[in-house]
C-alpha cells in the first residue's frame, strides 16, 4: 500500500495510519484491505487507456475508477428492485462524486479515472480539468506541486465556486447567487456525464442515486432527472 501512495495521496496515508496503529495495539489481529478500484477491473481495455505514450500505461498510468465498494453494493442489491435492468447508471453523489455505467452488474465505465480528481465537480475537488490549466499554474503563476495539490484536493469544487461551503445542504439553503451557480455547475456536469455513459451503454434501463447528496438531496435528484428526460427518465 505504501508503494501506491503516489497514485492515491489523498486517501492512502490515512488508511495506512489506521492499519499501523491497529497493528501496534493488536499485532496478532488479521487486517484486510478492500480496494474500491477492484470493482472496476471489468473496464474494457479501451476504457482504461489515456492517449499517452504506451510505456506510461505499462507503468500504471491508466484509468482505475473509484467508489467501487459503493457500486458493488448497488450491483448486488439492485436485482431485488429492478430485476430486468441490464444497463444501469449509478450516481454516487457526495463530498466525493462519480458516475458508473453497469452492464449486467459489471463496471464498464466510470467518471473517475487515475485519481479522485476526475469527472464530476465535488465538495472540494474540481472534477475534469484541462491539463493546460495545471501547466499554466506551474509556469505562469509560479505554483509548485504541493500548492497545486492543495488547490485541487481542498480548495476547489463546490467550495471553490461558491466561496461559501462544500456542503450541498448549505448551498441549497443559501440565497447567495454564487451558491446557486455552484449547484448549477454540479447538476450540469452530472447531466452531461450521464449522457456520455448512456452512450457507452447504448441505452439506459435504470438510474440509481446513492451517497449523501444522492440519498438526501431530493432537489438534486429532481433536477438531474428533468435534464435526463430525453433518455426516457
Amino acid at each position: 500500500i505504501e508503494t501506491l501512495v503516489p497514485f492515491f495521496p489523498l486517501h492512502l496515508p490515512h488508511n495506512l495510519a489506521a492499519i499501523k496503529a491497529l497493528a501496534e495495539r493488536h499485532p496478532a489481529l488479521p487486517q484486510v484491505a478492500c480496494f474500491d478500484n477492484s470493482f472496476h477491473r471489468t473496464l474494457p481495455r479501451v476504457a482504461q487507456w489515456f492517449a499517452l505514450p504506451r510505456p506510461l500505461f505499462e507503468q500504471g498510468v491508466r484509468r482505475y475508477g473509484f467508489h467501487g465498494l459503493s457500486y458493488e453494493f448497488i450491483a448486488r442489491a439492485l436485482p431485488e428492485y429492478a430485476p430486468k435492468a441490464r444497463c444501469v447508471i449509478v450516481a454516487h453523489l457526495g463530498s466525493g462524486a462519480s458516475l458508473c455505467a453497469l452492464r449486467d452488474g459489471e463496471s464498464v465505465e466510470s467518471t473517475l479515472g487515475f485519481s479522485g480528481l476526475d469527472g464530476l465537480p465535488m465538495g472540494t475537488r474540481p472534477g475534469a480539468l484541462d491539463p493546460g490549466v495545471l501547466l499554466y499554474l506551474l509556469q505562469a503563476s509560479g505554483m509548485d506541486a504541493k500548492a497545486i495539490e492543495k488547490l485541487l484536493y481542498t480548495e476547489s469544487g463546490l467550495l471553490g465556486v461558491s466561496g461559501i461551503s462544500n456542503d450541498m445542504r448549505d448551498l441549497l439553503a443559501s440565497n447567495d447567487s454564487k451558491a446557486a451557480e455552484a449547484v448549477d455547475l454540479f447538476v450540469y456536469h452530472i447531466a452531461k456525464n450521464l449522457g456520455a455513459l448512456a452512450a457507452v451503454l447504448e441505452g439506459i434501463d435504470a438510474l440509481v442515486f446513492t451517497a449523501g447528496i444522492g440519498e438526501h438531496a431530493a432537489e438534486i435528484r429532481e433536477r438531474v432527472c428533468r435534464r435526463a428526460e430525453w433518455l426516457g427518465i
